[in-house]
């Protein structure tokens, strides 16, 4: 079975219509496109060419949205109902004569007549022929118009079109008009050789035009090569290529640039503009010419109109944007300040004090000015300069600032060739770039900046949305304000300052602790006194701590700002120290428990480092239960795992817990979770560590026995590494009693039973059997005999992997498909998943008659009593695998013959069938001419494949067992599920 499913998906993947996995849509440029794309500097389309874009030919309406004034013709078949003296349904299709021939009418000419005109003279002839007669006529269906469509389309040749359909539609249908045929110059060639032209701009920009008319039969559309395009970029609300018209008479344009501009939706933002038109010569060269709206110019072939509209200034407002709650433009008030425009309730939380950024305006016009300014300073009130009009006051963020130490930006200050991708998706990267190659000698290409970013390594953070646009020429300026963190802090980078700022105000900011004296200024590369100790891990607020003149103890640092988070684990933290011999860091463990209590302290040095850790972190090294995600480095799990004290018994979280040393017996317990209500707080066992050179005990031989704690849990007695503490329990614990009834009983649902209760007291228990139950079914799950036959499975994948590795290094290696499917068959093993299915007996009568038989329940156990089913299944290697219906005159030979009959593929001799209550009965061999007993209903008949693919390794008869086990179990989950 697992076989067939294996060979339909592949027939799925070879036979799968094309249509299925046809390329996604966005087809590429043109040879047009590609060329005006590459001299705008942007992506441009032709205008109308998505108009054919994933668009399907329309059928035409609804034949009950057909109006009368709808004009008939040869092919539309109408419905005529009369209803009177006269009653009778008729069809009748109108002939190429045109003419519409009903019995006892006249003939009524219909073609080229409206079909409410036709209605109306088809009822005075029912009328003047018969009495009391009505007549309803309808269109029943419409006639099909022949399209020859040539010339510049993907798909030339003739469509079929319903009557309602435009030359649009047959367009669409032949796919469409390819990258270099023209949209305006389409001609359309009627029956008997009338002309005209046809303009898809009239419709793309009026919604009417010869576009949108019908077809008649025998019309025929050419497309002819796409003729002289112009095109369009910039701030404009439509950019592209759009195709000059044919001639002086066409009214849709574009003539001039202001019909092109027009014809592109117009500016984006109204106003001056500083338009150019990029034209080529006839040497090849290209020229700008300049255009303005007073003054269009006519356009000429290959013309590209470069838009940039001014737009001009807003007058009398000032604007704040930023880390603040409502960015914008304010009003500019007289007498208004740069103070007034912000205050401390309106910034985000992460705003950036030391600096803020204003832009004003120069009388000249162009950039605007950029100055620093002090954000602590506005906010006190202490500057007093009058905000201007047109002044905008940009307020920093930790993200903006943060992007300043970020690896892209310090690769450029240390001269690192920039990564393309960088400077196209960063407008800030790009500008600091540009202002590096400018000034190869300036401050920020030569000076400190940049000879301190040389071996920083910032992180990778992603580009701010503020230097993403145009405020990019924001990030040169920005490093030219900063002073350079570099040793002595946890975030080293540039941070910028409006001025001079004291160390020990900045030093904090960028993860570090400086206590003492002493201004920096932008421009600067400062360095914190010493390099401090680094404090990481579930802590209030990690980073570097100054060691100061005073000293730092680990006791200070793990108070205050240092104190451990509730989840932080308290039996073994990490303390490195710089080792001058190893030219490393020696590690060593310390208790953050025993250190918060005061009974532990330690003179901390300059570049210590002290880590602590989370309890799940911790918790993941004990004994074999790795985490598959180790948060820790494995040297230091290898360190936490030698030391180790075991806590079990009556304790709330038993496990193996790393400790730094001895630790008092009531800090282990604490850090357990106490001793559980069952537990014995009298009775404590402890086993010492072994001797040795690992553990702490005397390296005396003697073997190593438990000894009871004098006190209980009040002892205060230390428990080294490497030893077993074991809690007494007052009481054995209480396990699970439930066992779930389910199914064809009086009262289903979940019974705690007794010590040695059987089925048949628990069926007394729940009211008995229904009217409608098969014991014969009872479906009866065990957790123990589930793991059994899971390990089963995994043995036998895990000897098909050693026969097979045999066959592979013999001297005649099988062939590779046969390979591939024997690791296909032990991967399907190792991941199945069994059921623990027990066969029992149910039957109430029969275990009164034979108690015996009667199996005693555990905790746990599932039981099934089903319905009485109506089938038999048969499975495997037949031709029409299915669920037959039971009879009990057939015989297995019956059931194989309605299936379809056994495949060429499968295995006579080892059929079986699966009683409905699990068991397995294999057939005699020559079933064929031997009566079997009957099959019972719910059973399934499993035809086994053959296994000669497999005659080559010496597992034949093993792969049929497993193959057995899994239908096993599929069978009895089908039983469940009904």
């Amino acid at each position: 079975m697992i076989y067939i499913a294996r060979l339909l998906a592949l027939l799925l993947v070879l036979f799968l219509p094309r249509a299925a996995i046809a390329d996604p849509p966005g087809a590429p440029l043109g040879r047009v496109e590609r060329m005006f794309s590459d001299r705008a500097g942007q992506e441009l389309r032709l205008f109308g060419r998505d108009l054919f874009d994933g668009a399907g030919v329309a059928e035409g309406p609804a034949l009950g949205a057909v109006g009368d004034d709808y004009r008939l013709g040869p092919g539309d078949e109408l419905s005529l109902l009369l209803r009177g003296q006269a009653a009778r349904t008729s069809r009748h299709r109108i002939g190429a004569d045109g003419l519409l021939l009903i019995d006892d009418l006249r003939p009524i000419q219909a073609a080229g007549r409206p079909l409410g005109e036709v209605r109306a003279e088809l009822e005075a002839a029912v009328a003047a022929s018969h009495v009391q007669t009505q007549a309803f006529l309808s269109l029943l269906s419409m006639r099909r118009v022949g399209v020859l469509v040539l010339g510049q389309v993907a798909r030339p040749g003739r469509v079929s079109l319903p009557a309602f359909a435009t030359p649009l539609d047959a367009l669409i249908a032949a796919g469409g008009v390819l990258p270099d045929g023209s949209l305006r110059s389409i001609r359309l060639v009627r029956p008997g050789g009338e002309g005209a032209g046809l303009d898809l701009y009239d419709l793309l920009t009026r919604g009417e035009g010869a576009a949108a008319d019908l077809l008649s039969d025998g019309v025929r559309l050419i497309v002819p090569p796409l003729g002289p395009t112009v095109a369009v970029a910039g701030s404009v609300k439509r950019p592209g290529i759009y195709e000059l018209p044919p001639g002086p008479v066409s009214g849709t344009g574009p003539d001039d640039t202001a019909d092109l501009l027009t014809l592109a939706g117009g500016a984006l933002r109204p106003g001056r503009d500083r338009s150019s038109l990029l034209r080529l010569s006839p040497e090849g060269l290209e020229k700008p010419l300049p255009v303005s709206a007073g003054s269009p110019v006519t356009l000429r072939d290959g013309d590209l109109l470069i838009h940039a509209p001014d737009g001009g200034a807003r007058v009398g407002s000032v604007s704040l944007w930023g880390a603040v709650a409502e960015p914008g433009g304010r009003v500019l008030a007289e007498g208004m300040r740069l103070a007034d425009l912000v205050d401390r309730d309106m910034l985000l939380p992460d705003a950036w004090l030391p600096m803020a950024v204003l832009l004003r305006r120069t009388a000249a016009g162009g950039a605007p000015q950029m100055r620093a300014l002090d954000l602590s300073a506005l906010l006190a009130g202490r500057e007093a300069e009058p905000a201007r009009d047109g002044d905008r006051l940009v307020v920093l963020s930790a993200a903006d600032i943060g992007f300043l130490r970020s690896r892209s930006v310090l690769a450029l200050l240390s001269q690192q060739p920039p990564d393309p991708l960088h400077l196209a998706e960063c407008a800030g990267l790009a500008s600091l770039a540009a202002a590096l190659s400018a000034d190869p000698d300036g401050v920020l290409a030569a000076g400190p900046l940049a000879r301190a970013s040389s071996g920083v390594e910032g992180p990778p953070l992603p580009c701010p949305p503020l230097f993403q646009g145009v405020d990019g020429d924001l990030l040169p300026f920005l490093l030219h304000q900063s002073v350079f963190m570099r040793r002595g802090v946890l975030r080293p980078g540039p941070y910028p300052l409006a001025g001079p700022m004291a160390l020990s105000a900045l030093a904090p900011m960028a993860g570090g602790n400086f206590a003492g004296k002493g201004n920096v200024a932008p421009g600067q590369v400062a360095d914190a006194v010493g390099d401090g100790v680094l404090l990481s891990g579930p802590v209030r607020q990690p980073g570097l701590r100054s060691v100061g003149e005073e000293g730092l103890s680990l006791r200070a640092l793990l108070s205050g700002a240092g104190a451990p988070l509730p989840d932080a684990y308290g039996l073994a933290g990490l303390l490195e120290r710089a080792d001058s011999a190893a030219s490393g860091r020696r590690p060593s463990l310390f208790a953050p428990a025993e250190v918060v209590e005061g009974r532990f302290d330690l003179r901390l040095r300059d570049g210590d480092r002290v880590t602590l850790f989370r309890h799940d972190e911790v918790m993941a090294v004990e004994g074999d239960k790795l985490d598959p995600v180790d948060p820790l480095d494995p040297a230091l799990r290898a360190l936490l795992s030698e030391r180790m004290v075991a806590l079990r018994g009556g304790v709330v979280r038993p496990g193996e817990y790393p400790v730094a040393g001895p630790l008092p017996l009531p800090l282990l317990l604490r850090a357990a979770g106490g001793v559980k209500p069952e537990g014995d707080p009298s009775r404590l066992e402890l086993l010492p560590p072994p001797p040795g050179p690992r553990g702490e005990g005397d390296g005396d031989s003697r073997a190593v026995v438990p000894r009871e704690i004098t006190g209980g849990v009040a002892a205060v007695d230390m428990i080294p590494p490497g030893a077993a503490l074991r809690v007494a329990l007052r009481q054995r614990p209480q396990e699970r009693r439930g066992v779930l009834l389910a199914g064809e009983v009086a009262e289903p649902g979940i019974y705690d039973i007794a010590p040695g209760e059987t089925l048949s007291m628990l069926l007394r228990r729940a009211g008995g059997l229904t009217g409608e139950a098969y014991p014969a079914g009872v479906i009866f799950t065990r957790e123990s005999a589930r793991l059994a036959e899971e390990e089963g499975l995994r043995r036998n994948a895990r000897e098909l992997d050693r026969q097979l590795s045999q066959m592979l290094g013999g001297k005649n290696p099988p062939d590779p498909a046969r390979v591939e499917l024997v690791r296909a068959l032990a991967a399907d093993l190792r991941g199945a998943t069994a059921l623990g299915r027990i066969t029992v007996e149910a039957n109430p009568e029969v275990l009164g008659e034979r108690p015996e038989l009667d199996i005693p329940l555990q905790p746990g156990d599932r039981v099934h009593i089903p319905k009485r089913p109506l089938t038999v299944t048969v499975s495997g290697e037949v031709l029409a695998p299915a669920s037959l219906l039971f009879d009990p005159e057939k015989e297995t030979m019956d059931y194989l013959r309605e299936a379809g009959g056994l495949t060429r593929f499968a295995d006579d001799d080892r059929i079986f069938v699966i009683q409905p209550n699990g068991a397995a009965q294999p057939l005699e061999s020559g079933w064929l001419d031997h009566d079997v007993a009957a099959v019972l209903p719910g059973s399934m008949i499993v035809v086994p494949r053959d296994a000669e693919p497999f005659e080559w390794l010496p597992l034949t008869q093993s792969i049929t067992t497993i193959l057995s086990q899994i239908a096993f179990s599929a069978a009895a989950i089908a039983a469940i599920s009904e």
